[in-house]
């Protein structure tokens, strides 16, 4: 694995092979994610998404924790309306880059994934939990709404219904209630959702890129009925006719071997 951002970074970043690794590295906030690391992490999502050798991106916290959500130690300067918007429009590029970024994110969560570490999480597209990990949408008990796509995330997952159910009693759910509701698509054992993240993510590795890329921003820009789907295949699926992707998987298909695909 090759270390591409100081150890000593908020935010680290590490190849291997076609796998980018990003990591939170607050481990003594159990990654809180303050303002510097905001803007390290857009800018690291970013030139992840951009790496043309980047095939899948796992996204995870260091020291045993996931991410417990915001600093609250920067809620209790002043914070007047205007410049919290804006603070806020930046922080949901994040999110953006997450959902609806060409790339598939799975997300590894050890520890707890509480308030904007449940925003991460359920904005990724896969989320790996170790046993004893926990989640919470803590918001209510700061006296705030649910921040960074969470009250679409999560109802997209579980219901209108029980998210709000959640939001209203910041429940905190461990990895097996959290799997039972739909928050968590594989478990691992405590201290090894790293390497299953890794081996979901290796799996996308072998898959078409483009595709992958139009799906996400399919869902990421939502279907509010049947006429939507079928205006998306469309408008996506002419152009892909044409890439050397599609010509590699039917050639590869008629010499029953796996097919190389190149996002070209």
């Amino acid at each position: 694995m090759s270390e591409m951002m100081s150890s000593d970074s908020p935010i680290t970043l590490q190849k291997q092979g076609q796998v980018t690794h990003i990591q939170l590295n607050n481990p003594k906030r159990r990654n809180a994610l303050s303002r510097e690391m905001t803007g390290l992490l857009i800018d690291t999502l970013r030139q992840v998404h951009a790496d043309e050798d980047c095939r899948a991106i796992v996204l995870s916290g260091r020291g045993g924790h996931f991410c417990a959500g915001g600093d609250v130690s920067a809620m209790q300067a002043d914070r007047p309306i205007l410049g919290s918007r804006q603070r806020i429009e930046f922080a949901h590029q994040i999110v953006r880059l997450l959902a609806a970024g060409p790339k598939p994110v799975i997300c590894a969560i050890e520890g707890v994934a509480f308030g904007l570490g449940l925003s991460l999480a359920l904005a990724s597209d896969v989320v790996v939990a170790a046993e004893g990990s926990s989640m919470c949408a803590v918001f209510n008990k700061v006296g705030l709404v649910p921040d960074m796509g969470l009250m679409w995330t999560l109802a997209q997952r579980v219901g209108v219904a029980k998210a709000k159910q959640l939001f209203f009693s910041a429940e905190v759910l461990g990895q097996p209630a959290a799997q039972a509701l739909g928050l968590v698509d594989f478990s691992a054992a405590k201290g090894n959702a790293i390497d299953v993240a890794f081996a979901r993510a290796k799996e996308f590795c072998s898959a078409a890129p483009m595709p992958i890329a139009l799906v996400k921003a399919a869902y990421a820009k939502g279907f509010s009925s049947l006429e939507d789907a079928l205006r998306a295949e469309v408008d996506y699926q002419p152009a892909l006719y044409l890439s050397e992707d599609h010509q590699e998987g039917v050639a590869a298909f008629f010499e029953k071997r796996k097919p190389v695909f190149k996002g070209k």
